[in-house]
Order: structure tokens, then C-alpha cells, then sequence
């Protein structure tokens, strides 16, 4: 019995180890789609490793943006699922490139980017700064 607790514990523990991180960035960007929307401008990019389910990690590009708010500076990071082979052109190429996104009013540190950019004509989705290896 006490090992079937510890079980349950430990399996918990490692759920919220692991999609905790995502859960709260939900639940800060709930209702996001009413929030104020301004430019970010991409400073700087590369590579890093993120977790996918099931323990499985992939390199993908990621990107450090800065954007204003009442003159106030924020940033954040981003990455993007591409095909290995457009990584570093793609790296060098979003330097300075220009992205919407939308901020928290009442808190403009807090940003939701789009689900999805166009890259080379096609739909790519972002991978938010939570699923990068480091924050696990």
C-alpha cells in the first residue's frame, strides 16, 4: 500500500515537473485575445534543445525579442520547428525582423506570440521558452 502511495506521488510529481511550466503560461495568456498587440524585433538567434514528449529532445532555432510598451522595454524567447537544413540561414536571415505580438495590459512583461509564423511560404509553429531543456 505505502509503495502504491509513493508511486502516485512520485508519477504526480513528475507530471507537474514537467507540464507545470506550460500549464501556468496558459493560464497567465487566458483571455490574451483581447489583449493590446505592438512589433517585436528579433536581437538575436540559436540553436538550443528542447523537450518534446516522452523525453525526446530536438535542436530548433530560437529567438530573443525585444518590444515596447509606454517606453518601457520587455523581451522574450521563441523557437521555431523547421527543417534542419533552413536553420542557420534562417537564424541569420530573422535578425532584426519585425514579429506581432500581444501583451498583458496590466502586466507587459507577460507576451503571447502567435501559434504559427510563415516561414518560406509555409505555416511553422513556435515553441514557447518553457518546453527549452534548461527550464526542466
Amino acid at each position: 500500500m505505502l509503495i502504491n502511495i509513493l508511486a502516485i506521488i512520485a508519477v504526480a510529481s513528475a507530471l507537474v515537473y514537467r507540464f507545470g511550466p506550460a500549464y501556468m503560461l496558459k493560464r497567465r495568456t487566458k483571455g490574451a485575445a483581447d489583449w493590446p498587440e505592438t512589433e517585436a524585433t528579433i536581437q538575436s538567434a540559436g540553436m538550443a534543445s528542447v523537450e518534446r514528449v516522452g523525453n525526446i529532445r530536438e535542436e530548433v532555432p530560437f529567438f530573443t525579442f525585444s518590444y515596447v510598451v509606454e517606453s518601457e522595454y520587455y523581451s522574450g524567447r521563441f523557437g521555431l520547428r523547421v527543417p534542419e537544413d533552413r536553420s542557420t540561414t534562417l537564424m541569420r536571415d530573422w535578425i532584426n525582423a519585425k514579429i506581432a505580438l500581444q501583451y498583458d495590459p496590466n502586466q507587459p512583461s507577460i507576451y503571447r506570440l502567435p501559434d504559427e509564423l510563415p516561414v518560406d511560404g509555409f505555416r511553422r509553429g513556435t515553441v514557447p521558452e518553457t518546453d527549452l531543456v534548461s527550464q526542466h
